[in-house]
């Protein structure tokens, strides 16, 4: 039963079509849904993204709450909100594929739980001033950028969603990349207009309060 559930295939154990249907029947019938805890430690991955913020009411921490929501299921990844500090542990547990930091306070350059989670081989993205990559990525916000103006240039959040995306694919340096973003671009610099015309909702994500 546990293969049919599971969705493997292959190797020695061979199921017959009608006994597959069989079981597909009674799980649906008795409401069964797969502990995909369970499935992130037996196949080493969760397809979820922590995104860790510190207030959701701020329009930044919204706008990359929105992008992540937004963009990382297209990805196969789920978004799993976290208020506060309640990341490091989740993170520290395994509790998801990799994390964008978006709470780190200024003038920090080193952080013992990126620090650990770095040499584990975690997908990361901080967004930080101060810190610098050492086998995760760093977003820099608020750097001047004369070509910054150029239309359709990408918001923070979503460069942010995108260097995260790209780190989980296997497609930046090992070592790190340090990125800045245009002044522009800058979360601190998000106007209370262009937080009233977000749209609400946008996407799904799971969310976890602040401990």
């Amino acid at each position: 039963m546990s293969y049919v559930l599971s969705g493997r295939h292959g190797g020695t154990t061979r199921i017959s079509q009608a006994t597959q249907d069989r079981v597909l029947a009674v799980a649906a019938e008795i409401g069964y849904v797969a502990n995909q805890a369970a499935r992130g430690m037996r196949l080493g991955r969760t397809d979820r993204v922590a995104i860790a913020i510190s207030d959701l009411e701020w329009p930044p921490d919204r706008a990359l709450a929105a992008a992540a929501a937004s963009i990382l299921p297209r990805h196969g990844y789920q978004a799993v909100l976290i208020l506060g500090n309640a990341w490091r542990q989740f993170m520290l547990s395994g509790g998801a594929d990799g994390i964008i930091v978006g709470l780190i306070p200024p003038h920090i350059t080193e952080d013992a739980t990126v620090t650990e989670l770095a040499k584990r081989g975690v997908a990361q993205l901080v967004i930080s001033a101060d810190m610098q990559p050492a086998g995760f990525d760093v977003l820099v916000p608020g750097v001047a950028d004369p070509a910054s103006s150029a239309a359709g240039a990408e918001s923070i959040s979503e460069m942010a969603v995108g260097m995260l995306v790209d780190r989980l694919a296997g497609k930046a340096p090992v070592e790190g990349v340090r990125v800045p973003a245009p002044r522009r671009l800058t979360l601190r610099g998000s106007s209370l207009d262009a937080y009233r015309e977000t749209q609400p909702g946008i996407g799904a994500f799971t969310r976890i309060e602040r401990t």
